[in-house]
């Protein structure tokens, strides 16, 4: 079984809950073993990304990636890949293409 440890940045961590809860719903069903968790952005500087495969940037937050991704790189996590939630995806609460974009930036190394 694949795994996979998540974290979702977004604005105050509410309705990104809603998006965590979609994800673990659908990670058993494709054979996934997923811890996922969100965290306001407000707090970026102090989540400790030692714990996590893959950064989710929520699409309300994406105008701070410019201030994320050189912290990141900073602190020496800049190579943990950072992807940005399709917006529809977010909206609708799908998260099983949340889930696999996130899959696929952690096989691929990916920094959107």
């Amino acid at each position: 079984m694949k795994k996979i440890r998540i974290v979702i940045l977004c604005a105050s961590a509410m309705s990104s809950g809603i998006i965590v809860e979609s994800i673990k719903k659908e990670a058993p069903l494709i054979g996934v073993d997923c811890y996922v968790e969100c965290a306001a952005s407000i707090r970026y500087r102090d989540y400790d990304y030692n714990k996590v495969d893959v950064i989710m940037i929520a699409p309300q937050i994406k105008m701070y990636k410019s201030q994320i991704l050189p912290f990141l790189k900073e602190r020496g996590f800049d190579k943990i890949p950072v992807v940005d939630i399709n917006m529809r995806d977010y909206g609708l609460a799908h998260g099983k293409p949340i889930l696999l974009a996130a899959i696929k930036a952690m096989e691929e190394g990916n920094n959107d």
